[in-house]
C-alpha cells in the first residue's frame, strides 16, 4: 500500500503562482535560483528539486529523499498521537472533504 501524508497546502494564486509549504525549501535544499521539475505519475503531479548528478550518483537528491522521509514519519508520529483508529481517520477526513466540496459548490453558485 502507497501511503501519502499531508505536510501542508497552498493556493493557487496569480501568474500560475503556487508557493511552497512553510519549511519545505529547507527540507528540499531549494535555494533562489534552483530549478524544480514536475513529473506527472499515474496521475500524481511530482514535485522535484533539479539536482547537480556527481559521476551519475544523486547524493543530494538521496539526502533531499531522507529529509522528506524525516518530515512524513513526524506528521505519521502526530496522527498516531491522536490514537485514532484508521477507519476514524478515513471518516474525518470524507467528511471534511464533503464539507468542502459542497462549500466550493456554494461559492460557484454566486
Amino acid at each position: 500500500m502507497v501511503s501519502m501524508v499531508l505536510i501542508g497546502r497552498s493556493k493557487f494564486g496569480q501568474n500560475n503562482r503556487i508557493s511552497l509549504v512553510e519549511g519545505l525549501p529547507d527540507v528540499m535544499n531549494l535555494e533562489v535560483g534552483d530549478y524544480v521539475e514536475f513529473h506527472v505519475v499515474n496521475g500524481e503531479l511530482i514535485i522535484r528539486k533539479e539536482t547537480k548528478k556527481y559521476s551519475g550518483f544523486d547524493f543530494e537528491g538521496e539526502e533531499i529523499r531522507e529529509n522528506l522521509i524525516n518530515l512524513e514519519k513526524s506528521k505519521t508520529e502526530e496522527l498516531e498521537d491522536e490514537d485514532l483508529d484508521p477507519e476514524t481517520v478515513e471518516e474525518r477526513a470524507r467528511q471534511s472533504y464533503l464539507k468542502d466540496k459542497a462549500d466550493r459548490q456554494k461559492s460557484k453558485m454566486r
